[in-house]
This record gives C-alpha cells, structure tokens and sequence, in this order.
C-alpha cells in the first residue's frame, strides 16, 4: 500500500491495517495476552478481581447490544471489541472499588467514548481510559490505594518495596497492571502476532525511561528509573492502549513520534500533575493529536512513491 493511500484510509472509517486477521481473531490475541496479568491479578487480590472483570465484561456487552437495538443496527458483539475494552477498564480498577462505580465507567466507554461516535472503529478516544478517567473524575475516593508505590515516586523518594516485587507484582494497584513482567511478556505475544505495533511502546516506555534517569528526583537516577518504569499502569497502557489501531497514528513514524510524546507527557505528569498517574491522562490527550501527527510530520504531498508502509 502506497504511503498515499495510507493516508487517504486515514481519513476513513478505523482501524486500518493490512492485517491477515479478522477483528474478532485480534480481539482473541488481546484477550490471550491479557490472561497471565488476569491470573496473576486473582492470585494477587482473590475473588474481588474476578468479580470486578465480570461486571465490566457483562455490562460493556450489554450496554452494547442495547445501543445496537435502540439505533437497529446489526448487533455486532461477535468482534469481541466490547470484551477486550471491559477486561481493560478492569484492569486499572482497583480491588476495593465498588461494582457501581466498573458499572458507571463501563457503561460511559462504550456509550458515549464509542458507540456514541459511530463504533468500532470511529471513536477518538481509547474507551477503556477514558470510562477509568470519568469514573475516577465522579468518585476519586474510591481509587485511593493503600501504599501505593507512586505516591512515594512523586516526592521523589523511592517506595518502601523491593525492584524484583515491583517487576514481578507484589505490590498494591489495579487488579490487571500490576505484574510488568506478565504484561511485558503480553506485549511481546500481540507484537510477534502483528495485532500491535513495537514502534509505540518501545518510543514510550523509552522516553519515559530517559526522562527519568536523566532527570531524577532526590535519588539515585537508576534507582527511580526502574521504579518509575514498573509502577503504576505504564506498562498496561503503553503496551496495550496506546497501540490500539483506532486512535494511535497510521504512519510508521508517526507512531515513533506519538510514542515519544505520550511518554515525555507522561513524566511531566507524574512530576508536576495533581494526581501521582500520569500516563491515562497523557494517552487520552495524545488520542486527539494522533491523525495531526501523521498530517504534519508525515503528509501525503511529501511522502507519495516512498516506501510502503503498513500495519
């Protein structure tokens, strides 16, 4: 596909990938990535994990199929799309959070982030952060987690935790992000599968890697490097959210660079915004620059007879 026609798809209905797999198989691969973090999540935090993902899962599809009837439009709840955007919400949520609050966000990501755009495929926002965000924004009570190892990051002191415990997932947070290691290696499964792009994470968590040691805190800038990289939600949304087709950029290039500002956005978050996470807000601002960053760095005029380029 000529790097012009790319472009022209870009203004089309999403996602767009030259990909040997229908939606539902992708869907699957998300869904087997994600299985490790989930076990080990229920391992961490027991029953009120499983509980958590259900009525995400069931009220996402549910609130899909009813918009899908009101609208009489085909039910197309076979991609699995509204599956996968529930077990992400889930995994941000943590364990103590009530029902009513995964059902409120739930709900609100594929109302309003997607279906009220038109569905797969045309929202502009990633649905699973930003139903976490309007959620978090109406009951921010309910996410407060004890010993949280970012509240330590953000006055610029290293957590009370051991680096191995961060890596593995001992450590307090959403029921789905706390184990870098079983997301890491998720990551490595939908990238080898071709369902994500390398391009995203490697530029993101590497921005945000160089940030942090070349601007550390009070401490050791190694040290607050890797506590920096394996704490919090980093590692689930840059592997998992910011790479979705829907919202991300097109280009090749473009993704290196959507990849750097989400991570540089990302530091800066978490060293000067009001709450210890950053990287929901900077993936969800960087959602609306996408289809920009391909236009300006990257336009049709400039690039056409050039490489091909693909998903």
């Amino acid at each position: 596909m000529t790097d012009r026609k790319l472009m022209e798809l870009a203004a089309g209905r999403a996602p767009h990938m030259t990909h040997p797999d229908s939606v539902r198989s992708m869907m699957l691969d998300m869904l087997t990535a994600l299985l490790p973090a989930f076990i080990w999540g229920v391992y961490s935090f027991g029953f009120d994990a499983v509980l958590i993902l259900l009525v995400s899962v069931l009220t996402a599809v549910a609130a899909e199929v009813l918009f899908e009837l009101a609208a009489k439009r085909r039910v197309a709840i076979d991609d699995l799309s509204s599956v996968v955007t529930g077990v992400l919400l889930a995994f941000l949520m943590p364990a103590g959070v009530p029902l009513y609050v995964v059902i409120i966000a739930s709900v609100f990501a594929i109302l309003i982030v997607k279906c009220a755009f038109g569905g797969l495929g045309c929202n502009i926002l990633n649905p699973a952060l930003a139903g976490f965000v309007f959620a978090e924004f109406c009951f921010p009570d309910k996410f407060v987690v004890a010993g949280d190892p970012l509240a330590a990051l953000k006055l610029g002191d290293i957590p009370d935790i051991p680096l191995f415990d961060m890596i593995v997932g001992n450590i307090p947070g959403g029921i789905g992000e706390v184990s870098a290691l079983l997301l890491f290696a998720g990551g490595v499964y939908i990238i080898m599968r071709g369902v994500a792009d390398w391009r995203v994470p490697l530029s993101f968590l590497g921005t945000v890697a160089a940030i942090t040691l070349l601007l550390p805190q009070n401490i050791n800038g190694l040290g607050f490097m890797g506590y920096e990289l394996f704490s919090g939600s980093l590692m689930l949304v840059a592997i998992f959210m910011a790479t979705d087709p829907v919202t991300s950029p097109v280009t090749k290039g473009g993704r290196l660079i959507y990849g750097i500002l989400c991570g540089g956005l990302t530091v800066l978050l978490r060293y000067y915004g009001r709450d210890t996470e950053g990287v929901v807000y900077a993936v969800l601002t960087m959602n609306l620059f996408a289809g920009l960053i391909d236009r300006i760095f990257f336009p049709p005029k400039n690039r056409a007879g050039g490489k091909n380029e693909q998903r």
